[in-house]
């Protein structure tokens, strides 16, 4: 009797616990799932949550914007004050004058009324020459050229003469055109030296050989 006694005591104390450590991991099991439900929603809160913004930036942000928006209308300003800088100093050259002629032997006049002087070497008073060594004729040779855009050293002198006490009258040609002939007139200006003042283009060269 006492040997039942004893074995039913101990099957009670193997349930008993039994019960304690199936209800002990329930607990555990219990606090492992609250807690793993907490830190998970914790970090989604965490990445869904809206990213601050920097007054600070935003201010810098805004005024580097409106300065190149400031920026923008003083390019515009000078490039049209260029603009009109070039527009002036083209109203400045006068565009040649071209016209055609009745005098025989002509094709053509030209004026260009922003002909200048060629310049002058000579200081003490003018003489009109016509001595090739003379530097009164070499400035009438600049100033051919300089009329016709034919270089010196590229042109032809058939005839040249005087035209007044200050004016002479050339007839050129260059030298890779006999048949290409023009008639020059030039005159003297104190302190700028020979001038052109018109060119006829010929129909023939009347000068030539």
């Amino acid at each position: 009797m006492a040997n039942n006694t004893r074995s039913e005591r101990k099957s009670k104390r193997r349930k008993t616990n039994r019960v304690l450590n199936t209800a002990i991991a329930v607990v555990v099991l219990l606090i492992i799932v609250v807690a793993f439900t907490i830190f998970s929603g914790g970090n989604n809160d965490e990445v869904t949550e809206p990213a601050k913004t920097n007054p600070e930036t935003e201010n810098s942000n805004s005024s580097a914007a409106n300065k190149e928006e400031d920026n923008v209308p003083e390019e515009d300003n000078n490039n049209q004050e260029e603009d009109q800088d070039e527009k002036e100093q083209d109203k400045e050259q006068e565009e040649v004058i071209v016209n055609e002629s009745d005098e025989p032997n002509v094709e053509e006049e030209i004026v260009d009324p922003n002909w200048t002087g060629v310049g002058t070497a000579q200081t003490e008073g003018h003489t009109s020459s016509f001595d090739s060594d003379s530097q009164d004729w070499q400035e009438k040779l600049d100033a051919l050229s300089y009329a016709t855009g034919i270089p010196v050293e590229e042109m032809t002198v058939w005839y040249v003469s005087g035209d007044g006490p200050d004016g002479a009258i050339g007839t050129v040609s260059p030298k890779s055109n006999k048949a290409e002939a023009y008639r020059v007139y030039i005159t003297w200006v104190d302190g700028e030296g020979w001038k052109p003042t018109k060119v006829h283009k010929l129909i023939k060269n009347d000068k030539g050989k």
